[in-house]
């Protein structure tokens, strides 16, 4: 990057590939949105391909090609209805075995050699499998079940000695009461969503979305920058009140060989542990079935759009759903990181808080999206600044300035570097969106423009990894007939300890970036440093971890050898994730100690590189920092978290020569440190060393 008279003049004026992209593309938006200071645009598509009274086909290519005319970029948006995944239906329409199932359990109790029967009830398509279970204490022991033969609509046995439990477990075709249906009215489309860990359903959404689409555009490679999907999920949550008549786990007819291919023993009879036991086995058994679930749907979504798209030229990205709660990692994704580790860009969607959460809101998550950066060596990220989240729904489409401004400063410390947006622009007669002036509206993107100008590319630093604790909320997961929602107060407290963590990492400003297990156990190690992608850590705490896997202990051993420091947070593992490891893992660990969130602060004396030896007055609750690394050039991101100017001193080691970069006028300013510098209400900067 050159950082001399013409990187400035971009930072006064930032091109149009750093401005905010704002959805929808439309005759009327091409004017509206450059005289607003829009950088491009999201543009979806369906309308024209599929309800004609929004214009044919015929007018994809034109449009795309008037946008880039216009010096503006293109994103293309992969769903019609939302959320992505169904095509308006079209998918389920051309085969109906492609509509996602879930599988429920039923169960009927007796003692003694006594005959057993389970019709296939009411709601539910078909029989999977049944498993008898000898009960103790009324818990039932699954690994001594035994398979019981289905016959077409009925399961019948002979019971065994004592209590049991008959559990026949059934098919459930999810075409009511979750999230697909949620949005027929507003979009028009049938509710009908395919099994996104078919293979097979997947290439039809692409037939029937992304290549109609590309079809109609010239030269897609030079004027789409790539397909961006949003929150398609497994579909297994109730989304609706009152509460649902069976609790789903994810199912599909390949799931239990590929859970033997994994795991290397056989799932069926072992089925009743998908819903209740708090033994390790029954919790290995959780765990290993969403461990094969997200293996199963990061090949066959996110991996087959990714490859579909890097053979046209473009990228794939988009965000995923309730990011903030690890829970929902589980129940929408198996695991929401290997599966976002699949697209070109990591994107997620933020909230753009009311003026009474602006300081409680939980910005923090935009750090699995940069993680995954990390992880995987991207350079960009992206976000969608989302005006219904947290702030009043659809009656807040135009959410206060100063409060985009927020939530565009939050997302960028933690590591995004480019947005997209609905908020409307203009007022409209519901009283639903009251509009913004050409004015505001341009002096957000120049903004927007200015920090993504100079945070692309960029590589946030922190020698301080936080291992990604999936398991553990894997081996938690069961289904739940309750709101989803509802649904998360059984996961608070192990929610509740990683936020802790997470807390008072940033009480004491101290960045980390997470590590997925699989990161882990990839890393090189080499003289204390664990490297993973672009991080190279000096530290790597593990918050609330119950097994750990014998391939990721043995580089933390290493690790820990070569004088890295690991923490255990509140606990520590005696098992690893098979039964196999326990003796290893108990042993290895035998000397290790607890900490808890309040220790790291003292724990971690040197979390960053001497290079980044800059300090900062007022602390994290009211200036936040993030420090960032472009080609060889330490940069600091400032924000003031209040809605008031703030003053802050910065000061180094010895007198110091620093620019700042003012995203808010274009303007840069040499200093020599110490020195104060004002910073407005709810606004950053950013501080380069040396230049």
């Amino acid at each position: 990057m050159e950082w001399g008279e013409v990187f400035a003049a971009q930072f006064r004026d930032p091109p149009n590939d750093y401005r905010l992209m704002q959805y929808q593309l439309s005759d009327q938006g091409l004017e509206r949105n450059s005289r607003y200071g829009s950088g491009g645009f999201l543009a979806f598509f369906y309308q024209n391909l599929y309800q004609a009274h929004h214009g044919g086909p015929e007018q994809i290519g034109p449009l795309v090609e008037a946008a880039r005319k216009k010096g503006m970029r293109v994103w293309l948006a992969d769903d019609f209805g939302y959320p992505s995944g169904m095509a308006g239906g079209k998918v389920v329409a051309d085969n109906p075995a492609y509509e996602v199932r879930g599988l429920a359990h039923v169960s009927l109790e007796g003692a003694g050699a006594q005959p057993a029967a389970i019709e296939l009830p009411d709601g539910a398509e078909r029989i999977v499998s049944a498993v008898l279970y000898p009960l103790d204490a009324g818990k039932p022991q699954f690994v001594r079940g035994q398979v019981v033969p289905v016959e077409a609509r009925r399961v019948s046995a002979i019971g065994l000695p004592g209590p049991w439990r008959l559990c026949a477990f059934v098919t459930v075709i999810r075409n009511r009461d979750v999230q697909a249906q949620s949005t027929m009215p507003q979009f028009k489309h049938t509710g009908r969503y395919p099994d996104l860990l078919n293979p097979e359903a997947v290439a039809r959404f692409l037939a029937h979305m992304h290549a109609p689409i590309a079809a109609h555009i010239a030269d897609l490679s030079a004027k789409v920058e790539g397909f961006y999907t949003n929150e398609p999920h497994l579909m297994q949550l109730h989304w609706a009140q009152p509460e649902a008549p069976f609790a789903c786990q994810p199912w599909n007819d390949r799931l239990p060989g590929k859970f033997r291919e994994m795991h290397g023993y056989d799932l069926t009879p072992l089925l009743g542990a998908l819903y209740e036991g708090d033994d390790l086995a029954a919790r290995r058994v959780r765990m290993h079935f969403q461990q094969t679930v997200a293996e199963l749907l990061a090949v066959s979504f996110a991996r087959q759009i990714r490859d579909w798209c890097q053979a046209r030229g473009i990228s794939s990205s988009g965000h995923l759903l309730l990011d903030e709660h690890l829970a929902m990692h589980v129940a929408a994704y198996g695991d929401y990181m290997k599966f976002a580790s699949e697209f070109d860009v990591p994107a997620m969607d933020t909230g753009i808080p009311n003026p009474d959460r602006i300081a409680s809101f939980n910005y923090q998550f935009a750090r699995y999206t940069s993680s995954i950066a990390t992880w995987k060596e991207r350079d960009r990220t992206m976000c969608l600044l989302d005006p219904i989240i947290t702030g009043g729904g659809l009656n807040r489409l135009s959410p206060a300035m100063p409060l985009l401004f927020n939530s565009v400063n939050m997302a960028c410390l933690y590591g995004i570097s480019d947005f997209s947006t609905y908020v409307a622009l203009q007022a409209r007669p519901d009283g639903r969106a009251t509009g913004y002036s050409v004015e505001d509206y341009r002096a957000l993107n120049d903004y927007v423009g200015r920090l993504c100008l100079l945070l692309r590319g960029a590589r946030p630093v922190t020698s301080v990894a936080l291992y990604y604790p999936i398991a553990m909320f894997q081996a938690d997961f069961r289904p739940s007939r309750q709101f989803h929602n509802t649904s998360l107060a059984g996961y608070r407290k192990r929610q509740g300890a990683w936020n802790a963590t997470e807390q008072a990492l940033g009480n004491a400003d101290l960045e980390c970036t997470i590590v997925h297990p699989d990161a882990v156990a990839q890393s090189a190690v080499d003289q204390g440093r664990m490297k993973i992608g672009y991080g190279s850590f000096r530290y790597l705490i593990l918050p609330q971890v119950d097994f750990v896997p014998w391939p990721v202990l043995e580089k933390i051993q290493a690790f820990e050898a070569g004088g890295g420091t690991v923490l255990w947070v509140d606990t520590k593992p005696q098992v690893g994730t098979y039964a196999r490891e326990d003796a290893l893992v108990a042993a290895a660990l035998q000397e290790a100690k607890i900490v808890r969130p309040a220790d790291l602060a003292t724990r971690i004396t040197n979390p960053y590189d001497a290079q980044f030896n800059l300090r900062f007055q007022p602390g994290p609750g009211r200036l936040a920092v993030a420090r960032f690394q472009r080609e060889g050039q330490p940069m600091y991101l400032l924000v003031n978290r209040t809605e008031q100017p703030l003053k802050a001193e910065l000061t180094a080691p010895s007198a110091s020569q620093v620019k700042i970069w003012d995203p808010s006028t274009g303007n840069i300013t040499g200093f020599t440190l110490p020195t104060v510098l004002e910073i407005g209400a709810l606004r950053g900067v950013v501080v380069l060393a040396g230049r």
